[in-house]
């Protein structure tokens, strides 16, 4: 089976599988397709087979047709509809001194319905708006309230890193972000630097976490004695990408070893336990080891 994407322009309906129908379709042709909605205008953004192991769960929306010059006639019209409805609606949100933030209008291809969508921290009571907007434009008014993280995707931008915003493009759901993703991958606590264009944590400090956390369990703990070729010591910091470590030694230098080339670790040492590397009791060769458990030379 052969199948088709394509991006209607709205955050939901970003770059979905379409049934072709037997139309013949290439990237960039504009088409009439079903939705949720009724009809919309979107662009096909690529065209290929499904491989042998892909399953389709459920029927795929369909391409009606090649959007005709009426089709595209049409479009401007709605693109008319949405740019009166925005103008309408932001002063009325002055007028009414309403707490939000309007985003985006996006018009249906019958021009049956337009949908308003907003930011707020709260709910909004916005029934009169809705009537004087409805009264307006003549058509069915839909008010959508969207997270801090939609609005990105809504508007589109560049981000610090020089590339589209991922929820523009690809992300469909967005997964938990915290700062301990940020600590994991040993980047400076900056909410400026850590934070979006929505204000938010980054959805990229997710992309990689996995394997910090597989790379954080491989390599020893932060206090804990280790056992080195160039002596014994307690690991200070840990390079999680180049997977070293740094050592203070008991004469109190300093030294840089890859995790791979640790002699013997022992467990993190209390904080009102002895120090003094693995003299204190962490390794086997200061004199107290930590019991067989610790130590694989115990027989």
């Amino acid at each position: 089976m052969k199948t088709v994407r394509i991006n209607l322009g709205e955050t939901e309906y970003q770059d979905q599988h379409y049934d072709p129908r037997g139309v013949t379709l290439q990237p960039g042709d504009q088409v009439v397709v079903e939705t949720k909605w009724g009809q919309g205008l979107g662009r096909v953004f690529s065209t290929f087979p499904l491989f042998p192991d892909q399953k389709i769960t459920e029927p795929l929306p369909a391409v009606i047709r090649i959007a005709t010059a009426r089709d595209r006639a049409n479009e401007e019209r709605i693109r008319r509809l949405e740019t009166d409805g925005r103008a309408f609606c932001s002063r009325k949100i002055t007028e009414f001194g309403l707490p939000m933030k309007l985003v985006d209008v996006k018009a249906s291809f019958d021009r049956s319905r337009v949908t308003f969508y907003f930011y707020a921290d709260d709910r909004i009571d916005f029934r009169e708006l809705v009537k004087d907007l409805a009264q307006h434009l003549h058509t069915r008014i839909e008010m959508r309230q969207i997270r801090a993280r939609d609005v990105g995707s809504k508007l589109g931008c560049v981000g610090p890193c020089g590339r589209e915003l991922c929820c523009k493009t690809f992300l469909k759901e967005y997964e938990p972000i915290s700062v301990r993703m940020a600590k994991d991958q040993n980047l400076p606590l900056n909410p400026s630097k850590l934070a979006g264009m929505c204000g938010r944590l980054k959805c990229c400090l997710r992309y990689e976490h996995s394997m910090y956390e597989e790379v954080k369990r491989r390599l020893p703990k932060i206090g804990s004695p280790a056992e080195a070729p160039e002596g014994i010591g307690i690991v200070k910091t840990r390079n999680l990408l180049a997977e070293t470590v740094v050592i203070e030694l008991e004469d109190g230098a300093q030294i840089t070893v890859k995790a791979a080339d640790l002699i013997h670790v022992g467990p993190p040492l209390d904080e009102d336990g002895p120090r003094g590397g693995c003299g204190g009791g962490g390794c086997p060769s200061g004199g107290r080891g930590v019991g067989p458990e610790a130590d694989p030379t115990h027989s």
